[in-house]
């Protein structure tokens, strides 16, 4: 990233963490660290280049509001993915992490 991003602080103590998707090409590499910082839980990062398509966010929601979590999380991205970028799945997965 070309900038410096002045990160909030946490919020109270003991609060739950609040869950974040970040898809943008390398967001575990430029977000998850300042994130968790922050107080925030990252639920859905990307490990490699990518095109971040509604479609993405669409299927990984979808997932989240029916309680998916962790891999299941990731796989929904991952499926969504793998068929707007006619790709493999389990190359797809490799673009997503849960952390």
């Amino acid at each position: 990233m070309d900038f410096t991003i002045t990160w909030p602080k946490p919020g109270v103590k003991g609060a739950k963490p609040k869950p974040a998707i970040v898809l943008c090409c390398l967001s575990h590499e430029y977000f998850s660290k300042p994130l968790q910082q922050s107080g925030v839980q990252p639920v859905l990062m990307t490990n490699q280049l990518m095109y971040p398509g509604a479609f993405v966010l669409h299927d990984a929601l979808e997932a989240w509001i029916y309680g998916k979590v962790g891999d299941d999380l990731r796989t929904a991205a991952a499926r969504a993915y793998a068929r707007n970028q006619r790709i493999s799945l389990k190359a797809a997965l490799g673009v997503f992490s849960t952390e």
